[in-house]
């Protein structure tokens, strides 16, 4: 199933991608209306028959259209998926030209497989997506093909395995998985937080991901927290 694969890869786009190729489905009219007539809307992106209305969030910042980082987002970018939104912290967004130096703290993407752009995602399809990938991602064997494409796209850099330590639901057409992983690179290494969701908007099937840096216990609740904030405000003004 190709959209469970590429929500496999969920961690991946905060890793580094070496020589971007273009999108040619990103900032086209198609995807993206910069003038919606929601005032409650940023902008709206339509995937197929889907439009989803891409709220402002409190304390952060969306910068997919900021001429300072669209070519890093591009380059962050996996092939066969599109960004709808990518969110940053204050702090990043008053510093935009450190985004090349990798900044994984504190961050939200919206994103699709565009493979799924014609896909009816109903309940009974939802359910099949969710049950496969936590018995696939699981999987070793499954892992080891993974980890060996990881390290082809992201070069020096060593994946571990990651591990699940958390599903739940913000609401029946949504998911929410809380993953850890190691990368390490030369001598160092990151922890990371990522709370992926897999979220239905109009019949069309939607990814995200919250991403932090692992620090003690406490931060997986406040990752967690801000990441369930901001997915309930997309998920009230879509629906």
């Amino acid at each position: 199933m190709k959209s469970l694969y590429l929500f496999c890869l969920i961690f991946i786009i905060s890793c580094t991608k070496p020589n971007p190729e273009p999108d040619s489905h990103a900032d086209t009219p198609a995807y993206f209306n910069l003038t919606p007539s929601d005032k409650n809307c940023e902008y709206t992106f339509r995937f197929g028959e889907a439009v989803l209305c891409v709220p402002k969030i409190e304390g952060m910042y969306n910068i997919i259209h900021n001429t300072a980082s669209k070519d890093y987002i591009q380059s962050k970018n996996f092939p066969g998926n599109t960004f709808a939104a990518y969110y940053v912290n204050k702090k990043l967004y008053k510093n935009l030209h450190v985004l090349w130096k990798d900044q994984f703290d504190d961050f939200f993407q919206i994103y699709v497989t565009n493979a799924n752009q014609n896909k009816k995602a109903d309940h009974s399809y939802f359910a099949e997506v969710n049950e496969e990938y936590l018995n696939t991602y699981l999987n070793s064997a499954y892992w080891e093909n993974l980890k060996k494409k990881l390290e082809t796209i992201n070069e020096k850099n060593i994946f571990e395995k990651p591990v699940i330590t958390e599903s739940y639901s913000l609401s029946e057409n949504s998911r929410q998985y809380v993953t850890l992983i190691t990368i390490r690179k030369n001598n160092t290494s990151k922890n990371m937080i990522t709370v992926g969701n897999m979220f239905i908007i109009k019949n069309r099937l939607f990814f995200s991901a919250y991403n932090k840096f692992y620090n003690g216990l406490r931060s997986i609740e406040e990752a967690k927290k801000a990441n369930n904030t901001i997915m309930l405000r997309i998920l009230n003004a879509n629906q």
